[in-house]
């Protein structure tokens, strides 16, 4: 079984009601999920999951098919059996959404609305066009694909980590 964006953030959300007694927001669940997304590629040189890619909206990355689908009020009790197999199947994913979930839990959307726009994060590069000089020359449209390079590369940087 393949695994999709949906199920990654609805583990995302397991993961903070179970560890932490919280349920997260839209805001929150979409930059842990990016957070998650581009540590494992720059990890694994993969994509965590092929069914959506990350989109440059005005707070920051966007995965739009769980950020329609994912009902941010359900308390998730545990998951089918073939979904368990499936997430333990890629320990190092599950490991992974656990270290961030823990730390990122407790985040605002404000703060991690900021944290993804800081200047040079993929959502700025994506969004911002610049000349040879660095200054911003256009804005490119909302919804524009944050491509896996820009994703890749910055988190590839320990400087770009919230943690190690």
């Amino acid at each position: 079984m393949e695994l999709t964006s949906i199920d990654y953030a609805r583990l995302i959300q397991y993961a903070a009601q179970k560890q932490h007694m919280v349920l997260l927001n839209k805001t929150q669940i979409n930059k842990i999920l990016f957070y998650v997304y581009g540590v494992y590629l720059a990890e694994n040189q993969l994509p965590l999951f092929m069914d959506d890619t990350p989109k440059a909206w005005t707070y920051g990355p966007v995965f739009p098919r769980p950020n329609k689908s994912v009902d941010i009020n359900e308390v998730i009790k545990s998951f089918p059996a073939d979904k368990v197999k499936a997430y333990k199947a890629n320990k190092k994913a599950l490991d992974l959404v656990v270290k961030v979930v823990d730390r990122m839990y407790d985040k605002s959307a404000m703060s991690l609305t900021q944290w993804s726009h800081v200047e040079n994060s993929p959502w700025y590069n994506t969004v911002y066009q610049k000349d040879r000089d660095g200054n911003i020359i256009k804005q490119r449209p909302w919804n524009t694909r944050i491509e896996d390079s820009l994703i890749k590369d910055y988190f590839s940087k320990p400087e770009n980590r919230i943690f190690g």
